[in-house]
């Protein structure tokens, strides 16, 4: 409860906040680089020929191995046009300081100043570069620079940081850390999951730092009497969580603080400040553990030594006991109409014919048959009987295994629909559609907590019943991270012991691979790619459904072009597997 001074402090504190967030959103000529994004990447891949990433920076940005980081917003110059073309500019900039190698390479901390200093004394190879390849940037620079040299009386007190950015630290591959100083917990799914969600500032660098427990028990209760609203950042000093969610009361707070540094617990979150960041290195490899029983080893790609971890991930067959009725009545009960539709398309794909050419009977005559006949009669041979056309019914030789990504992640949203129930009801929708044509397949869903521990559950089998199996679908809930590589293989083990001839592994995920230890990053992607590759040479297909839109930028690196989609509602879901299976019945 707010005390009287606490509350009017509090009051006032958000009405500034947000009047000068207003007044930034209503300069007519500002540029967002959200509303650039998409433009911007593709455009950067171009240059470079590397999958590049895009993101916030804290202020000027640099670049850091395969991410570029940019302003949030730009509005120096008087028109919308010319701050478009600030972006673009930085984007070939970078493109070519990258290029050069033109960054700390090392491990040692490096003060902004610096760092600001060092990409200006570099700048003059880097222009002269961009100046050869890109003529028409030299306009664009000496108006960047006017600009600048315009705010300022003295020229040499000139700020040209956000021409020239910063020079940041790549990151280095460190093989030698290991996570060992995790409890119990982390093997277990969490019951209780996040109630509130923030997006968090820019931030260019997280340090994830291990949780010292003993610590933590022998932290000292301290008393801090400061500002009303205050979080602090972390200092080196561990103390107990207690999961409370109180992260709205800290949301002001928050836009102050620095989140580089972050510590990893298994605790349950029950609030998360989300930073859409994605390299990681200094997350650690996880020791090796002991089993809890049954599971399977597979191997996983280290894409920067080029060869297998063998034996290396742990994954647990399960099967889904537990069941919802509820859910199930309630999904076909919303989503009736169109389930009757769909129903209607597949009918017709299903029940198309094929023709059996040369048969000595049938219901029309085979044209090339009859002039083959023709030609053999006149030319003396004894002409052959089969002439004729016999439509035959398709054989439903194919398997397909739908696995979903059940991760944390799916507990957020996705254009107003939760991702979790999105995969739930176009399992049971698509399930139902499947089921009444007879088609052989299975329902699956992941999650992981680090490589020693990922969990497959089946929820229907391939020769299972689906009247029995639907019910489960519902009673699916998140947990844990994803570990996609291992799961991948763990389906194509499943599929291979199917006799049919056309096999497919269609995931449904946010298309994100992470996981407790380290799966982040160029690391994760590339362990997902070379799954995939197995899968291939195994005549297994693979497609993706992304319900989430930022799997645009990673998502085409991992399955490659036609072979993924991203949409956010189950009617699009649903309509797209439809397509989907009828694309599989037209070439099987």
């Amino acid at each position: 409860m707010f005390e009287p001074d606490e509350y009017l402090f509090t009051k006032l504190a958000y009405y500034f906040k947000r009047r000068n967030l207003k007044k930034q959103e209503n300069i007519a000529h500002a540029v967002n680089l959200a509303d650039l994004k998409s433009r911007l990447t593709i455009f950067a891949r171009a240059i470079t020929g590397e999958p590049i990433e895009i993101f916030e920076a804290e202020r000027e940005g640099g670049y850091k191995n395969n991410n570029f980081f940019l302003p949030v917003s730009f509005s120096d110059f008087p028109s919308e046009e010319d701050n478009i073309s600030f972006y673009l500019f930085r984007i070939v900039y970078l493109s070519v300081q990258k290029k050069l190698n033109l960054n700390w390479n090392d491990y040692q901390e490096h003060e902004l100043l610096e760092s600001q200093q060092k990409a200006e004394e570099t700048s003059l190879r880097v222009l002269e570069s961009i100046f050869d390849q890109f003529p028409i940037t030299k306009k664009y620079f000496e108006s960047f620079i006017l600009l600048y040299k315009g705010k300022v009386k003295d020229e040499q007190l000139a700020d040209y940081s956000f021409i020239y950015g910063k020079w940041m630290r790549n990151n280095l591959e460190n093989d030698g850390d290991i996570l060992k100083n995790f409890t119990d917990e982390v093997k277990k799914g969490q019951e209780d999951q996040p109630k509130t969600t923030i997006k968090s500032k820019a931030i260019e660098e997280i340090i994830s730092v291990q949780v010292d427990v003993k610590q933590q028990e022998d932290a000292v209760l301290q008393h801090q009497f400061e500002k009303v609203e205050t979080a602090e950042e972390f200092g080196g000093n561990f103390k107990d969580f207690d999961g409370d969610d109180d992260l709205e009361d800290h949301a002001n707070a928050l836009d102050e603080l620095n989140m580089k540094f972050t510590v990893r617990v298994d605790d349950t979150a029950h609030s998360v400040y989300q930073a859409d960041f994605i390299e990681n290195t200094t997350v650690s490899e996880s020791a090796k553990y002991d089993s809890l029983g049954y599971h399977i080893t597979y191997d996983e790609w280290d894409y920067s030594k080029r060869t297998y971890k063998e034996n290396f991930c742990k994954v647990y067959p399960k099967t889904q006991l537990k069941s919802s009725v509820t859910y199930y009545k309630r999904t076909l009960l919303k989503n009736n109409s169109t389930l009757i539709g769909l129903r209607k398309m597949l009918t017709t794909v299903n029940n198309k014919y094929q023709f059996q050419r040369r048969q000595t009977q049938g219901e029309e005559f085979d044209i090339d048959a009859i002039t083959d006949l023709f030609v053999d009669v006149h030319s003396g041979h004894t002409p052959s009987e089969k002439i004729y056309l016999s439509k035959r019914k398709k054989e439903k030789d194919l398997s397909i295994l739908l696995l979903l990504d059940i991760s944390l992640s799916s507990d957020g949203y996705a254009a107003g629909n939760r991702v979790i129930d999105v995969e739930k009801e176009v399992s049971i929708l698509f399930g139902e559609l499947l089921n009444e044509f007879n088609i052989d397949f299975s329902i699956d869903c992941f999650y992981s907590k680090t490589r020693n521990h990922s969990t497959y559950i089946t929820i229907k089998d391939f020769d299972e019943d689906w009247n029995k199996a639907k019910f489960k679908v519902g009673a699916v809930e998140p947990s844990g991270y994803t570990r996609i590589g291992a799961a991948l293989r763990h389906s194509g083990a499943m599929l291979d012991k199917r006799e049919t001839k056309n096999k497919w592994v269609i995931l449904i995920s946010d298309g994100k691979p992470n996981d407790y230890d380290k799966y982040e990053g160029k690391y994760g992607v590339n362990d997902v790619k070379q799954a995939l590759r197995e899968l291939n040479e195994r005549q297994i297909n693979s497609y993706a459904l992304a319900i989430e839109a930022q799997a645009k930028y990673y998502l085409p690196q991992m399955f490659g072009q036609n072979h993924y989609q991203i949409l956010t509602t189950p009617v699009e879901l649903l309509k797209s597997l439809v397509l989907l299976f009828e694309k599989i019945r037209h070439q099987s």
